[in-house]
């Protein structure tokens, strides 16, 4: 009888290790365990880093990119996970300006980081919110069908001073692989922790799971290259102030009028010399 007991308890052990040789061996033979990973690159920071003072920061209204249709149509399904996003990051307190406000205050809906600015604009802008930056953002690459693909070009601006001190410029294609790698490692890590295979096909396909996760990488740079930022410990979840809330659209546009990535440039972080409001 005992040699029995004996006899289970050494195959009962003997198959749990083999169960977890074979849950190793797979996840080894996984990409979104063992990579490679999509690594931000294109990324300018201020050689002064962030000021130690930046606390609250103006957020402009999600633009497309000039000239291109996919990301007109874009704009209205990504603005919501935008917002949200910068939001949940908590390493700054986030202050949405809606287009409709933004008219109010300075008599335009919108504006690029290269726009002329309006009379006043900046002072306006820091009377109104109490920031010490402005963030503009451009959203340069929408593709809604698999893989799915976007694309954002981000300037953030000293009030004070009015000198560019952080920019991104990055396309972040579920076609590539090591993009892909590093979704679906956001997608369990995140979103699936009991690896529901299912949950990960569905997400891999949504282009605002894709805003999410590819906006989590570049905020990620602020406390990466900026050792004075960091991440804040605030209770309320809730943490962004918007004087309007962004109105939700239908996540399916016209596949036919999305661009592709390829085609569209990715140029250089912008200098410093030239990186003034």
């Amino acid at each position: 009888m005992m040699k029995s007991k004996m006899l289970l308890s050494i195959l009962g052990g003997a198959l749990t290790l083999g169960s977890l040789g074979c849950t190793q061996l797979l996840n080894r033979r996984d990409a979104s365990y063992s990579g490679p990973f999509h690594a931000v690159a294109n990324v300018y920071i201020s050689p002064e880093g962030l000021p130690a003072n930046l606390q609250r920061v103006a957020v402009m209204p999600l633009m497309p990119g000039r000239g291109n249709r996919a990301t007109e149509r874009g704009v209205p399904l990504i603005q919501q996970a935008f917002t949200e996003e910068l939001s949940r990051a908590r390493v700054f307190d986030m202050v949405t300006l809606t287009p409709n406000r933004l008219d109010t205050l300075v008599g335009v809906q919108a504006l690029y980081a290269d726009s002329r600015l309006p009379i006043e604009f900046i002072s306006k802008i820091k009377e109104e919110t109490g920031c010490q930056a402005l963030l503009f953002a451009e959203l340069t690459t929408f593709r809604a069908y698999p893989p799915v693909a976007v694309g954002w070009k981000l300037h953030l601006f000293d009030l004070e001073t009015e000198e560019l001190i952080w920019a991104a410029d990055e396309v972040f294609d579920g076609g590539q692989a090591t993009v892909a790698n590093a979704l679906r490692r956001h997608i369990r890590e995140k979103l699936s922790p009991n690896n529901a295979a299912a949950t990960q096909l569905l997400v891999l396909d949504s282009p605002r799971e894709m805003a999410r996760f590819s906006l989590g990488e570049l905020i990620g740079t602020f406390v990466q290259k900026n050792p004075k930022v960091t991440l804040k410990s605030a209770d309320d979840t809730n943490s962004q102030s918007s004087f309007e809330r962004p109105e939700e659209a239908s996540e399916k546009p016209d596949p036919v009028e999305a661009d592709s990535p390829e085609n569209q440039k990715n140029p250089a972080p912008p200098t410093t010399d030239s990186g003034t409001i």
